[in-house]
């Protein structure tokens, strides 16, 4: 059966494990007054009494005992859902966010990112779940409870944070934040007990790299138009055989991020070569006469076999300078890819990428494509559209795991062909600090509330 929104509060009644349901719940739930019940939260279970209210049949309320709040970790009342599942009432859904970093601050419990996670977790809104933060380390496997951060209104409007036992959730999404957090020992040994000992699902586990998502991708006929050539640990010989077949190519680090890393090199008419690249703050261009000293340039410093190389697209550009879109893709509550933001991201002055950190510009996508195409603005943006959901299907079909959230670069050349250039499994949300984005940040942190609930089958 569906799931039914409810609100929870407690009874101080201190030995009875209770749970008292108006006349029209309890028939809805084929409950009978005195009947024994099984009621979960998230991986705990409990016994109750079931008594039936008919003093207001029709009434949403649901009192519970303060003993059954304890047993289960119930976090605290307000809304939440219902839902009647293989003979057991189940109370939720109980989303866990995992990340790493945590610490024992009530003003600033995950440092620096504390922000990030109070936009997050403020998506819970009118969506009746409980919904928390925790780390790794915050995991008592025998009681299956996780000591948890969440997110509570005051009287006065605002927000705090609180840290309190509840029950380990129904479903993870996963924000470890970085390839170094990544392979930190508590991590790993997390995420093996989650998948091998508690069958919970988690969406969005680790991340990507650039030639592991090649190698998925270019294969299918469904979607390897889209995706630009491209070859692993790029030798002189291999860079030769792209720039005599493409005036300009890319050198890219298989797992980078925020175009760190990233070289340009160009083929000029005069038969020279030239690398752009960002460092130290700057962007650098260096001219070379052979083909070989730019290769020695650019790999004095870096390792050939963590790189690869992509065919470089002229791209369209927006006042003389090149652009691409950052394509915010979610599942939604019924299971299906939609984009929640579109953003065009245009290139700095000089700059090798379209990055915000080397120069760049974030502007509303459907504002620069009005500005270029005019009445054709609605064809291109749903080009981009489908063709960014096909590649997020493509890629969590090929991938093997749960996704639920995707960050695509997406770029339109001079001849208007879309092509991608990166997928992000943990995509950054930058471009949601633009004044007129705003409704799509909270479109989107609605819609990971929305997959999670998917995902536990609420």
């Amino acid at each position: 059966m569906e799931s039914i929104a409810v609100r929870l509060r407690f009874l101080s009644t201190p030995n009875a494990a209770g749970i008292i349901l108006p006349l029209q719940l309890s028939e809805a739930f084929g409950l009978s007054h005195r009947q024994k019940v099984t009621l979960s939260l998230g991986q705990k279970t409990s016994t109750a009494t079931v008594y039936i209210d008919r003093r207001n049949p029709k009434s949403k309320i649901v009192r519970m005992t303060s003993i059954l709040k304890r047993e289960l970790g119930i976090p605290h009342a307000g809304a939440v859902h219902l839902k009647l599942e293989g003979g057991t009432l189940r109370i939720g859904p109980s989303i866990g966010i995992v990340t790493t970093g945590l610490r024992d601050s009530a003003k600033a419990p995950v440092g620096g990112r504390s922000h990030f996670f109070h936009k997050l977790l403020s998506a819970q809104k009118g969506k009746g779940v409980y919904y928390f933060i925790f780390s790794p380390n915050d995991v008592d496997w025998e009681a299956n409870l996780v000591h948890a951060w969440f997110l509570r209104p005051t009287k006065q409007g605002s927000h705090v944070w609180r840290k309190q036992w509840t029950a380990m959730p129904d479903v993870v999404y996963d924000r470890i934040p970085s390839r170094q957090a990544e392979k930190q020992e508590d991590v790993r040994e997390f995420k093996g007990k989650l998948v091998k000992d508690s069958k919970l699902p988690i969406f969005n586990r680790g991340f990507f790299d650039k030639w592991g998502v090649h190698k998925m991708l270019y294969p299918l006929p469904e979607v390897n138009e889209h995706i630009p050539e491209t070859h692993s640990t790029p030798t002189l010989g291999k860079v030769r055989e792209m720039l005599t077949q493409y005036p300009m190519v890319y050198l890219k680090p298989k797992q980078g991020s925020l175009g760190f890393g990233i070289v340009k090199l160009t083929r000029l008419p005069n038969k020279m070569y030239e690398a752009s690249y960002h460092v130290n703050g700057s962007n650098v261009k260096r001219r070379f006469k052979k083909l070989a000293d730019a290769h020695k340039h650019i790999f004095r410093t870096r390792r050939m076999s963590n790189y690869l190389i992509q065919q470089g697209i002229k791209l369209y550009t927006y006042n003389g300078r090149p652009f691409d879109f950052r394509v915010h893709l979610h599942k939604n509550l019924e299971n299906e890819w939609v984009v929640s933001c579109m953003a065009a991201k245009v290139a700095g002055s000089g700059s090798v990428t379209t990055h915000v950190r080397t120069g760049g510009t974030v502007i509303p996508g459907d504002e620069l494509l009005r500005h270029l195409f005019g009445p054709h603005k609605d064809l291109i943006e749903s080009r981009i559209a489908d063709a960014s959901i096909r590649i997020a299907e493509a890629i969590e079909s090929e991938h093997g795991s749960t996704l639920g959230e995707l960050g695509l670069d997406m770029g339109i050349d001079l001849h208007g062909h879309i092509w991608m250039f990166e997928a992000n499994s943990k995509p950054g949300r930058s471009i949601f600090k633009h004044a007129r984005l705003k409704q799509a940040d909270e479109t989107s942190r609605k819609l990971i509330v929305d997959y999670g609930r998917y995902l536990a089958n609420f």
